[in-house]
């Protein structure tokens, strides 16, 4: 179970850790270090009741040597009381921080929180400014560590203020600790758990490295004719670094990273950094090559975390995971043991069905869950191996479509260079990796191109329009009559007129608003529209780094081929409250028992990587 903690009690600890152990140590003379003491945020830090036991706020500020910046330093000295002040505030019964050998710290709901000795040694190494690898499998306590982590590091006095200095991305005034991820779905769940004076903080590699498209032109291999192309490509680099206030960097779903991002990520950095890598080794290695947490398992300190708490495997999810890391199939008689009200089930197919009669089945399934309210498309997700055959892109168009007739919405077919798409007002979708809506839907006056079929509440989403009578979209049909229709002179005369943006736009504009932001963007080239997909039902790859309250997972025969153990431990470690398994017994112990990194210890796994990268 994933903890939101109050960052302010752990800051407060690590603090009062920190001060018990260089009591016992004698000082040492050296140059003052750079300072940020609190990320509580000033104005909403609440001051302590008269009740609340008497602390010495300003002590871990005034333990180092006088700072040159007198502003900075009074700022940083007020966030460090504040930090306490808000720690005691919340927490009636709080411990004394004096206390040297006070271990117990709570999370957001009052639970009791104490490291054990793995998590404690990653907490003391990252303290110390050391670059360490963090790994884990689900329920071993991975965020609560890597929060303790970060705790530590501003209560050690080694963190800067971060300086923008213009990134586009980033804000001033924080500390000088970046959370990156890589997928916008993995930094949008690692901000929900940070305090907000780190929420900014939280941000894929492609936007620290403010990738940009970079137009140019190629000549043609077939006609020798030069043409306009576009790429991504960082805009930061060794000739516009990352600013040097960056002092830490930690990568989580470092499993995901890969080894080129990182090296574009090295090169933009023109000072040291302390790294922290944070992943799952028993989670799929990226298809796009190398991991770069791999490398680092062979090149910096690892600490390994093996304990599962009790807490988590009271969870019947998580106890589905390790049974599938142990590699022992569960045989199909022991499904029903395995049931858990509204936790967990797995659900035999009644029999063998090939691919378009099994995704076929899984639409009507589904269709059926919607209207029993046992499976909300909004909230829930649907995790299917592929996309083909019986894969995501069929049952996809069969939800969507499902929901666009129950809530009577008008239907559009959108021409995006050769390939035709159909959406509504209302859609879940995926833009640019990003959860979205769709919130309106209008003819583009730049289109020219073939002709499309007019909007209709009654065109499906295979284009096939089910009304046989005069609709009441009479003067929508009217509006597309000619729309698109345009003989081949008029075309060529606008490839003449070199007017790219008009032979590479779609046949509607398309206004978007993503979920996470409320940002609206409107679309109108083919590559946009082509790149859009229905969000109901994604590969376990797309939701690698994600979670959901309720995960719908499906297997059928035709995956065999896919089917391993770190791809079913990964689907199953995304669903947060209740998973439920749809598949065939014989498939599913496949799954279980082929491994893809090869392995059983944490040394044998990094010597798979190890090959994999010299390859």
């Amino acid at each position: 179970m994933t903890l939101k903690l109050n960052m302010a009690q752990l800051i407060a600890k690590a603090r009062a850790d920190k001060i018990a152990r260089e009591s016992d140590q004698p000082d040492e003379p050296g140059p003052a270090k750079p300072l940020v003491t609190s990320i509580a945020t000033p104005a909403s830090a609440p001051s302590a009741s008269a009740s609340s036991p008497t602390l010495s706020p300003s002590a871990p500020a005034t333990a180092t040597a006088p700072i040159a910046n007198s502003t900075i330093a009074a700022l940083r000295a007020k966030l460090a009381a504040r930090a306490v002040e808000r720690a005691v505030a919340r927490t009636p019964n709080a411990p004394n921080t004096n206390a040297p050998n006070s271990s117990a710290i709570t999370g957001m709901h009052g639970e009791a929180i104490t490291y054990n000795s793995q998590q404690q040694s990653f907490i003391d190494t990252v303290a110390k400014g050391t670059s360490a690898v963090l790994i884990g499998a689900a329920g071993t306590g991975k965020t609560t560590c890597s929060q303790g982590g970060i705790a530590s590091l501003i209560a050690s006095n080694k963190i800067p203020i971060l300086n923008s200095e213009d990134h586009k991305h980033l804000k001033g005034g924080a500390p000088g600790i970046l959370i990156c991820a890589f997928t916008r779905r993995a930094v949008n769940n690692i901000r929900k758990i940070q305090s907000e004076d780190l929420k900014s903080n939280c941000i894929t590699v492609h936007k620290l490295l403010e990738y940009q498209p970079e137009y140019f032109e190629v000549e043609d291999l077939e006609t020798g004719i030069p043409k306009r192309t576009m790429r991504f490509v960082p805009t930061r680099n060794s000739i516009n670094p990352l600013p040097e206030s960056i002092h830490t960097i930690i990568v989580e779903e470092a499993s995901m990273l890969s080894f080129d991002l990182f090296t574009e990520l090295m090169e933009a950095l023109q000072h040291p950094v302390q790294w922290i890598f944070i992943g799952d080794i028993q989670q799929l290695p990226p298809v796009f090559g190398p991991a770069i947490l791999g490398f680092k398992m062979l090149e910096l300190p690892v600490i390994e975390l093996t304990q599962v708490y009790r807490q988590a495997l009271e969870s019947p999810i998580i106890r589905l995971a390790h049974r599938i890391l142990s590699g022992k199939p569960i045989p199909a008689a022991e499904y029903p043991v395995w049931k858990s009200q509204d936790q967990l089930t797995l659900h035999p197919w009644k029999k063998k069905l090939n691919a378009d009669n099994a995704v076929a089945t899984l639409a009507a399934f589904f269709k059926q869950a919607i209207n029993n309210n046992i499976y909300e498309p909004d909230e829930d997700m649907i995790l299917i191996p592929y996309n083909k055959a019986c894969g995501t892109l069929e049952l996809n168009a069969n939800i969507a479509n499902h929901l666009a007739r129950k809530r009577e919405a008008v239907t559009y077919e959108i021409m995006a260079g050769f390939t035709k798409h159909y959406f509504s007002v209302g859609d879940k979708i995926l833009y640019d990796r990003e959860d979205a809506e769709i919130v309106e839907i209008e003819l583009n006056p730049a289109y020219n191109g073939s002709k499309i079929q007019p909007p209709s509440k009654h065109l499906d989403y295979w284009g096939h329009n089910q009304c046989t009578t005069a609709e009441s979209e009479a003067g929508l049909y009217d509006s597309y009559s000619s729309y698109g229709e345009q003989d081949i002179d008029s075309l060529l005369a606008a490839v003449a007129d070199a007017s790219e943006e008009r032979v590479t736009q779609a046949s509607h504009k398309l206004v978007i608003r993503l979920l996470d932001t409320a940002t609206e963007i409107t679309i109108t080239k083919a590559a946009e529209v082509n790149a859009l997909l229905h969000a109901y039902a994604l590969t376990v790859h797309k939701a690698q780094g994600s979670e959901w309250r309720k995960v719908f997972l499906t297997f059928h025969q035709s995956h065999a081929t896919m089917l391993q153990r770190e791809l079913l431990y990964t689907a199953v470690t995304r669903a947060r409250e209740e998973l439920y398994v749809i598949c065939e017994p014989e498939t599913f112990t496949k799954g279980i028992t082929s491994q893809r990194i090869k392995g059983e210890t944490l040394a044998e796994k990094a010597e798979y990587f190890k090959g994999k990268l010299i390859s």
